[in-house]
């Protein structure tokens, strides 16, 4: 536990505290063990007393500011709103241009920069696109040549022309080859990133249609009896109170039958509509079957329920459709409490009979039920619902 706190204590600064630019500023650090490997060459030459301090110390400098510099600017946040967060390309390039100087001025031991040219490419093709990967091989091929010809210039004696031309030949042709296998990972890559994200999307509509009713975008009737019982049994643990409200849309069929079925769907779904929009986040709404909606309050009180479900009735009496504007609709709605040890079938069963009281009324009404009290004959009486 306390090498976790120092390791937070530490990654903090470091990293950020935004997830993603924490994410992204981890990336550029995956570079680092390239750098250190590069540096620990150079340094084990100078042992050698194959190259100098100077050009060991040049190199070095310069390694040090391509890696901070980079690690600086995308841990500042500056880049996130960039198509490419982490600079991989700038990053991949500048490190070519390193291993350009390093061929220039590591001597007979430059033979060595062509595989820290061949890591770049490979470590940049695991965040570049396609064509990217592949102008970097070109890119790594063309800085060979160009440090190849300024090493030849330098050489007065005319004799590495002779001796490396070899290796510059077999050393492009594998930057090439390495950059045509890294864009074919790179494309295998992309493909399965587009893959999964298809799949995904699959999961997710699997998942709605198997929980939300496809018309309305409301829960479902199985999921909706589900969320009802984990209600209850929470409710019984707990002992708080919870209502339930069963909603029937006045006069549904005659706008079917006048206006058409696409116009009936157009009112369902603007039910449903105005039911997230008014309703409680933590209420929840399903499609019961037809014209009939079922809500759950949570935690609710029955005066509290009634007053969520006349500001639903007062939005419903407001809305229009644009093609319909004189087309006004409502609802009649039963409203119940749950009573103690109730089952779920006799509570919806209660606002169902509630709900045609409301109806019987005159519709467009929400009405509830007091609580339940059992009659002389051991049946239940249901006193007179209260019109709002």
């Amino acid at each position: 536990m306390k090498a976790l706190n120092w390791f937070h204590a530490i990654s903090g600064p470091l990293l950020g505290r935004d997830l993603r630019v924490r994410r992204h500023t981890l990336l550029v650090l995956t570079s680092l063990p390239t750098y250190l490997a590069s540096l620990g060459m150079i340094w084990y030459l100078v042992h050698l007393n194959e190259v100098s301090h100077d050009v060991a110390r040049g190199l070095t400098l310069a390694s040090m500011l391509s890696f901070f510099g980079f690690i600086l600017v995308v841990r500042s946040g500056l880049t996130q709103a960039w198509s490419d967060p982490v600079l991989t390309l700038p990053h991949a390039m500048v490190s070519l241009f390193l291993c350009g100087a390093a061929y220039v001025l590591l001597g007979e031991h430059r033979v060595n920069v062509l595989v820290l040219m061949a890591q770049t490419i490979v470590v940049a093709m695991l965040r570049l696109r396609p064509r990217q990967v592949l102008g970097l091989g070109v890119a790594a091929a063309l800085m060979l040549v160009a440090a190849f010809s300024l090493v030849n210039w330098l050489d007065t004696g005319g004799g590495v022309l002779s001796r490396g031309a070899p290796h510059l030949v077999v050393g492009c042709a594998s930057l090439l080859l390495l950059s045509l296998v890294a864009k074919w990972v790179s494309d295998i890559r992309i493909e399965i990133s587009l893959q999964a994200k298809d799949l995904r999307k699959a999961v997710l509509t699997v998942r709605q249609m198997a929980t939300l009713d496809q018309l309305t975008g409301l829960l479902n009737r199985r999921v909706m009896l589900d969320t009802l019982e984990s209600e209850r049994q929470l409710a019984e643990r707990h002992g708080t109170q919870w209502c339930v409200a069963l909603i029937d849309l006045d006069h549904f069929k005659q706008v079917n039958d006048r206006h058409g079925h696409p116009t009936g769907d157009a009112v369902l779904k603007g039910f449903a509509e105005l039911a997230r929009a008014h309703l409680r986040a933590v209420d929840q709404v399903g499609r019961w079957g037809g014209e009939e909606f079922l809500v759950m309050f949570p935690k609710t009180q029955l005066n509290e329920a009634h007053a969520s479900l006349e500001r639903l009735r007062k939005a419903l009496n407001a809305w229009r459709l644009p093609d319909h504007p004189m087309l006004q609709m409502s609802f009649s709605a039963g409203l119940v409490q749950a009573e103690p040890d109730e089952t779920l079938d006799h509570m919806v069963e209660r606002a169902d009979k509630t709900m045609y009281q409301a109806k019987a009324s005159g519709r467009n009404r929400s009405v509830w039920a007091p609580l339940f009290s059992p009659g002389a004959d051991g049946l239940g009486i249901m006193p007179p619902a209260l019109p709002s």
